[in-house]
């Protein structure tokens, strides 16, 4: 791909990321094949692979976009309300799509190396924006209890998507219950 992208050409690459996204959560990744996306995206092979010119490109950047979203969340909070909001928005969009393009992830880092560096790098940046909040609502804790602090977070908000997405019953409880542990971690002892 080129550096360079033209507003309509940033906009093509925006439109198959949609695509791809939506075949992958839709339909799994044995299913996410670019001669299926570039059809669904009403364009060529050839046209697609001027973006992304193979499949683990494309799905780099559909997770990348993917984390992106979900970063903004934690980003967004500036308190230990919003860190509560943060938890049950992203609880909420891990049961409902987004969770799949992370279990893609997740499991392909047991085997390809570019995709264990890519969930690496997602896991440490969600750590250190989570680090930032920590350290903006309890003053005062080492870096090494930060980081601990969000890796429980983070350990939490897994769990509770992947025990929503395997049936768990009273799904708005146990969320809530879930931000609260969140709150309650990210706090001083």
């Amino acid at each position: 791909m080129t550096n360079a992208l033209t507003g309509r050409g940033a906009a093509r690459r925006d439109d198959v990321l949609a695509v791809a996204r939506e075949l992958l959560v839709d339909e799994g990744l044995d299913q996410f094949v670019l001669r299926r996306i570039a059809a669904r995206a009403g364009m060529k092979l050839g046209n697609l692979q001027y973006y992304f010119a193979t499949r683990d490109d494309l799905l780099e950047q559909v997770i990348r976009a993917e984390f992106e979203h979900d970063v903004q969340a934690i980003r967004r909070a500036t308190t230990i309300d919003g860190l509560k909001d943060a938890a049950l928005a992203l609880v909420r969009h891990w049961t409902t799509g987004g969770g799949a393009i992370f279990v893609t992830m997740t499991m392909l880092a047991y085997h390809h190396e570019r995709f264990r560096r890519l969930n690496h790098e997602i896991y440490e940046t969600f750590y250190r924006d989570l680090g930032t909040l920590i350290r903006r609502v309890a003053p005062g804790l080492d870096e090494q209890e930060i980081r601990m602090r969000a890796r429980l977070i983070t350990s939490v908000l897994d769990g509770v998507a992947l025990q929503l997405n395997a049936g768990a019953r009273n799904r708005r409880a146990l969320t809530t219950r879930a931000a609260d542990l969140v709150a309650t971690v990210a706090l001083p002892d």
